[in-house]
């Protein structure tokens, strides 16, 4: 007996073949979570040494990836380092080496040593960032959070690529954590590009609920998420529960200094564990990168970044020295460490290569060689530029790290410091005096990188000379 043979319609054999096409080409590019905490010490995390706070599920991210214990962020202060991240840029090339102020300009004592530069607060159109990079193939991409990188509604986030901006505009702090997000502030009365405002909610709950939002409603194509959360930046606000806990907790011991913001550190990681989660629930843990990072040191009015010194603001390591995780699935071996030195430029090339896209001209270097451990970037040497007066500093200069010694020159007044890192971790031995030869050498590579870019570069006060 003949069996009978059902043909199929030749536009059907289309569709099919072309189903099928769509379903390997979305395989073939990984989602991208990249998830920034702002002003995030090294030292604040459970997995990076603390023992006040609480972060079971970043604990737990950086024991499903890779851990970096020499990751540094470009800038001390937010905004150049942002600009970094989404650029693959340093703030130098850039032209974008202070932070936008509320001010509208950068600050500087009347009677300094130093004028800042008068460079950009924003970064330029032309620019291509992380999520233009992604366009042609296909991605969604949203900003969820802080922005901080562009001075005006010209340079927001759906300017620069993403389709989506939910609370990103020009200032770094919200006015408050609480909604509806509006306080007395004159220079900042409300969170921008957040609507509904609901009465009595968490801002880093909110967010985290529209970044879960985003992913269920692109779970079906590649996606990029940048969720930039606001936390744990001042002002110190978090849910009375947790202030309650660590009020306690506190009590008795002299590493840590303030409970609000250990609730603030928890719930935050309370809200990375969502994350997570919904990308598992939803089956999509095997093909989504995640990466966890910071903007520049912990805020040392609020936390202890022992035993780095200092911290945001600072060119010694509490305020450049930063945690950064990577999971990645089937790529990346779980709970392993690396102590390469890495700084934020790296992260644009790195997601392209890992996406495949082309990363362009940048100045970052890829990680996939550290990431799935074929090899060293035989990188030695890191540079900083940071001529400016941080709010909490207020110490120009500049730095350079090769090996493990690191230099850094400052502008106001004129100094050197040299430090062996690989000895004195915590910055307290000046061995300028003691290596001459070495300094000048960093010192000449430090200004031979620096004039390669073309910088837009400070200038003396003419109000000092004539003080």
């Amino acid at each position: 007996m003949v069996k009978q043979v059902n043909h199929i319609p030749s536009f059907l054999i289309v569709l099919l073949l072309t189903t099928s096409l769509l379903e390997v080409q979305g395989q073939s590019h990984p989602n991208v979570v990249f998830i920034l905490i702002d002003d995030l010490g090294w030292k604040d995390l459970g997995c990076y040494g603390s023992t006040f706070y609480d972060t079971p599920n970043i604990d737990q991210l950086s024991r499903e990836g890779m851990l970096f214990t020499n990751a540094y962020s470009a800038s001390p202060v937010c905004s150049p380092s942002r600009a970094s991240i989404l650029t693959g840029k340093n703030p130098v090339n850039l032209g974008f080496t202070g932070h936008i102020t509320a001010i509208g300009r950068h600050r500087y004592p009347e009677k300094g040593r130093i004028v800042p530069p008068d460079d950009y607060m924003h970064v330029s159109l032309e620019e291509t960032m992380i999520p233009e990079m992604l366009q042609g193939l296909g991605y969604a991409s949203a900003s969820i959070g802080k922005w901080h990188v562009g001075d005006n509604e010209k340079y927001f986030p759906t300017h620069q690529g993403f389709d989506t901006n939910i609370a990103g505009y020009e200032h770094g702090s919200p006015p408050t954590y609480w909604g509806p997000y509006q306080s007395e502030k004159t220079w900042n009365p409300v969170i921008k590009n957040l609507s509904p405002r609901d009465s009595g909610e968490y801002l880093t709950d909110r967010l985290t609920n529209e970044a879960i939002r985003f992913i269920s409603d692109n779970k079906e194509r590649p996606f990029f998420l940048y969720l930039s959360h606001y936390a744990v930046h001042l002002p110190l606000e978090a849910p009375d529960t947790l202030v309650a806990k660590y009020k306690h907790r506190i009590e008795g011991q002299d590493e840590q200094k303030n409970a609000i913001y250990g609730a603030m550190v928890e719930n935050m990681d309370w809200n990375v564990g969502r994350v997570l989660e919904s990308i598992s629930t939803m089956g999509l843990s095997n093909n989504t990168i995640v990466i966890l990072s910071s903007d520049n040191g912990g805020e040392g009015k609020v936390t202890n970044n022992k035993p780095l010194r200092e911290g945001k603001g600072y060119l010694y390591e509490g305020g450049i020295r930063i945690p950064m995780i990577v999971k990645w699935p089937g790529e990346v071996e779980e709970s392993t460490s690396t102590d390469e030195l890495v700084i934020t430029d790296d992260i644009l090339p790195t997601i392209a290569e890992m996406v495949g896209a082309s990363a362009g001209q940048v100045d970052g270097v890829s990680l996939i060689p550290v990431l799935k451990n074929i090899g060293s970037l035989n990188r030695k040497t890191l540079h900083w530029y940071y001529p400016h007066y941080s709010p909490q500093a207020k110490m120009p200069g500049y730095a350079i790290r090769k090996g493990n010694f690191k230099l850094i020159g400052h502008y106001d007044p004129p100094s050197i410091e040299l430090f062996d890192l690989s000895k004195d971790l915590g910055e307290t031995t000046d061995l300028s005096s003691k290596k001459q030869k070495l300094v000048n050498e960093l010192k000449e590579e430090f200004h031979s990188w620096l004039y390669g870019f073309d910088p837009i570069l400070h200038s003396n006060n003419l109000n000092y000379e004539n003080r």
